[in-house]
């Protein structure tokens, strides 16, 4: 007997309060609301076209949601997951929504019939994208859209009573990779995230300055050098790090703080500092709860991230070389991103004894492996006094040196499918940067002299 799949919810926004606009990436943008009833705040992830950088009818919610389930969650313990529901909305409705993205941040609009009173030129769904002409007939998109909803990760429900009514902070890191990988004929001393940010910073201009950022520091299990990690994307955030409080944003590369601001923003009381948060994040992320016998233990969120990323066993230039050597339907093929869950997570990790195949699973475990390299984590904090601590989970708090006291949630974030088209991109930038510090080597009068990260 055929059993049909649950019907997907239609949401009303009207059923919403508090909208506002949570982040933009390069598949998504998330827009925020808390429901009238529950009180519960939730994001909604509406897919976007690259080209045109607008809201798409072409959503790849069940997509997404699939590769979730059957790719990406067997890496992962429960509690660092976000359980996703696929939803739909009337596209008059998203029109609506997506002039959220043009407000300014942190605005907040109260109820769903005040975003009519905004012009539809901020609308990043316009209204004429409902039709479309294929040749001499015109064809209607789709009434309804789908999109992804879950909890917003800056809200995360905390483990204890908190009856200092401390603030929420939410940070936001992307982690990147997290292990040093040799690739063929390249001898610079630099791992893979800081080639490419080399990259940006001295090929495209995108950032004005260097980060001291590495992330074999952060992944390193040393406190100190995870201390460094930390400091160094509180000082510059570029796109790897974002501070919210109580769900507004408050730091981030687009609006960074003064280093002495951050401080008295995160802790307008003073019962707690910017370096204690630092603190806090580097026991909480490795899997300590305190300073004692401190290592990057396997059951934490960056050992359980740096177990996934290791799938990768060639690393972008022999992947980009097999790559060139694949015909023209495979390549093709490399760029369906439901490809690696129709694959299987048994098929894609199984080796194989046959040369093609071992290397069509070689392409696979580095797209699995790419994933895990781009994703974000979330980890909420608050801080906590001897009063609430007896209510709290022991396993969701962590104790500093000096003895302050942190409960903390994690949950791991864009964990979205990869393909060729991201591997052609990344070689291009990846070679850029590698030529970069190879010229800057060379020319000694003038070199910058780029901090190696082995």
């Amino acid at each position: 007997m055929q059993i049909n799949p649950p019907a997907t919810v239609l949401i009303e926004p009207r059923d919403y309060r508090s909208f506002c606009f949570r982040g933009e990436g390069r598949a998504n943008f998330v827009i925020s609301a808390r429901h009238r009833v529950s009180g519960v705040r939730i994001v909604w992830r509406f897919a976007k076209a690259r080209k045109s950088g607008l809201m798409t009818v072409k959503a790849r919610s069940e997509l997404v949601n699939s590769y979730m389930e059957r790719i990406v969650a067997p890496f992962f313990s429960d509690q660092y997951l976000v359980d996703m529901n696929i939803v739909e909305f009337d596209t008059v409705d998203v029109h609506q929504l997506a002039k959220i993205p043009s407000l300014p941040a942190n605005q907040k609009i109260e109820k769903f019939e005040d975003l009519f009173e905004l012009p539809d030129e901020y609308s990043f769904f316009p209204l004429n994208t409902f039709q479309r002409v294929h040749g001499s007939v015109i064809v209607t998109n789709p009434k309804r859209l789908t999109s992804l909803q879950m909890l917003d990760a800056t809200q995360l429900p905390m483990t204890v009573m908190d009856s200092g009514h401390s603030s929420t902070i939410t940070v936001e890191i992307k982690p990147k990779q997290g292990f040093f990988q040799r690739h063929p004929n390249v001898d610079v001393p630099h791992c893979n995230n800081c080639i490419l940010q080399i990259e940006k910073s001295c090929g495209q201009s995108h950032f004005s300055e260097m980060y001291d950022f590495c992330p074999l520091d952060l992944f390193s299990g040393n406190y100190c050098r995870m201390q460094k990690a930390i400091h160094s994307l509180f000082l510059v955030p570029h796109r790897n790090l974002r501070i919210f409080v109580d769900g507004n944003q408050v730091h981030s590369d687009e609006k960074p703080l003064e280093e002495k601001m951050i401080s008295e923003i995160l802790f307008p009381r003073h019962d707690a500092t910017s370096e204690d948060l630092i603190s806090a994040l580097c026991l909480a992320l490795s899997g300590n709860h305190s300073k004692k016998k401190f290592r990057l233990r396997n059951s934490s969120v960056l050992g359980q991230i740096l177990r996934a990323q290791k799938v990768d066993e060639i690393g972008i230039i022999q992947a980009h070389a097999i790559y060139e050597t694949m015909d023209n339907h495979v390549k093709t093929s490399l760029l369906d991103k439901s490809a690696l869950t129709r694959a299987g997570l048994e098929l894609i990790l199984e080796q194989s004894s046959h040369e093609n195949e071992e290397l069509l699973q070689q392409l696979r475990r580095y797209f699995l492996a790419a994933t895990m390299k781009d994703c974000s984590i979330m980890i909420s904090l608050r801080r906590l006094n001897s009063a609430n601590i007896s209510n709290s989970r022991r396993e969701d708090v962590v104790r500093l040196p000096n003895g302050l006291l942190f409960a903390f949630s994690i949950k791991i974030v864009d964990l979205d499918p990869k393909t060729a088209k991201n591997l052609v991109n990344s070689h291009a930038r990846f070679m850029s940067g590698i030529k970069i510090i190879r010229l800057d080597q060379e020319n000694v009068e003038n070199e910058r002299n780029f901090k190696p990260c082995i």
